[in-house]
């Protein structure tokens, strides 16, 4: 079976999970997926083996403009938000044995090395399998898998039979990581070097006009979804080099930038940029900014209808946003199925994503979090302390 999730941050296809029986046994990957409907993972049956992602790609909070310390402690609290939804869906799930894996496994060119997380105190939100497992095994579970590639498991009724790849100790990969990382770097340097010189060469012939590119690009798109330019609210800056180019969301244009009012700014290698343009990635989240290869800077908080802009960048891929970002402003309209956690009344569903809070929703203090996407809420009054616009209808229980 397959359980299809319908976000626009998801791709025109969604993300999906799998679940695979032959009968014997029975396996869900999840991987990346963050399904609200838990219990339809289950429907199937009891489950063996569940593959799941508990550190997703993305890149904050390590691109964004911040001091060193506040930076640390975002990224600490990222790690604890992937950690605890993944700990939810074990636990709902209730696998035999839980196969975790990190988005990113690993960063290899100088530039990005220090993204890996070898002694817990690097600004990174990306720790290994064995982070994962030690949560698991504090939970009382005891036949979870460190997998690697290679790694080969046969499941029976019985039993769940873990083989490693001949000749390797994968413990002793995670002793020593960084040896580790730092021979796997020294084999593929050629061929990272050889991806870099292909990044050069796309800007060496001749400069692209990148105001005129996007501009034919980008405006035709920009007409069709005023709904989700409303949404983001506010300009954006593109820095390369020399060239700066603002999107105008107000009006509809791509222009230089002179003076203009911004409040989201993005400092991106020209030749990068030049590389996306001239490919005509229509995915700009998975084209380039999961490299972490730029800086950023915003006024205010999260917006993730910038977000949904730059990941739909074609016809297609346009429409979609423009349906849901409208979809989006009649949200909060049906608060009528109302749940209770602790000494609090509220909707049952999240303001952004529509996640089940009896499931996710987390209460600490005055602050309650959706664990499945990591939105915090004000419970004195409601209001989305990570994101504008997205307030909970919330109120103290009465006795």
């Amino acid at each position: 079976a397959i359980h299809v999730e319908t976000s626009i941050t998801d791709g025109p296809g969604g993300d999906s999970a799998l679940v695979v029986s032959d009968k014997t046994a029975r396996l869900v990957n999840q991987n990346d997926c963050r399904t609200g409907d838990l219990d339809a993972l289950r429907s199937h049956g009891p489950i063996d083996l569940h593959w799941l992602q508990y550190s997703g790609a993305i890149w904050y909070p390590m691109v964004y403009e911040q001091d060193p310390t506040t930076k640390l402690n975002l990224a600490r609290a990222k790690v604890e938000s992937q950690f605890t939804r993944a700990l939810k869906y074990v636990e709902r799930l209730d696998a035999r044995a839980v196969v975790p894996s990190a988005g990113p496994p690993c960063f290899l060119d100088e530039d990005l090395f220090h993204l890996n997380m070898i002694t817990g105190n690097e600004t990174s939100i990306f720790p290994d399998q064995t982070k994962f497992l030690e949560r698991l095994q504090n939970l009382g579970r005891e036949n979870d898998i460190l997998a690697i590639p290679g790694t080969e498991i046969e499941i029976s009724p019985e039993q769940i039979t873990v083989s490693s790849p001949q000749n390797v100790n994968v413990s002793e990969i995670f002793a020593h990581k960084e040896k580790y990382l730092r021979k796997y770097q020294a084999d593929w340097s050629e061929w990272l070097q050889a991806e870099k010189n292909k990044w050069l060469t796309a800007s060496s012939d001749s400069q692209t006009d990148l105001v005129a590119e996007l501009q034919a690009w980008f405006e035709p798109l920009l007409t069709i979804c005023p709904a989700l330019r409303a949404g983001i609210g506010a300009n954006c800056l593109i820095r390369a080099r020399d060239t700066e180019i603002l999107i105008n969301f107000q009006e509809a244009k791509i222009e230089k930038f002179i003076d203009q009012s911004f409040g989201f700014r993005f400092d991106i290698p020209r030749e990068l940029l030049e590389t996306i343009v001239q490919q005509k990635a229509v995915d700009w989240s998975n084209s380039f900014f999961l490299s972490c290869r730029f800086t950023a800077w915003r006024s205010g908080e999260f917006n993730e209808y910038l977000y949904n802009f730059f990941k739909s960048l074609s016809v297609e891929r346009m429409t979609r946003a423009e349906h849901e970002a409208t979809e989006r402003l009649n949200f909060n309209k049906d608060l009528s199925d109302e749940i209770e956690i602790g000494d609090y009344v509220m909707q049952r569903k999240c303001p952004h994503r529509q996640a089940d809070l009896s499931v996710f929703g987390e209460i600490e203090g005055n602050t309650l979090t959706c664990s499945l996407h990591g939105w915090r809420f004000d419970l004195t009054d409601g209001h989305c302390l990570n994101a504008e616009n997205r307030p909970l209808s919330v109120r103290k229980r009465t006795e």
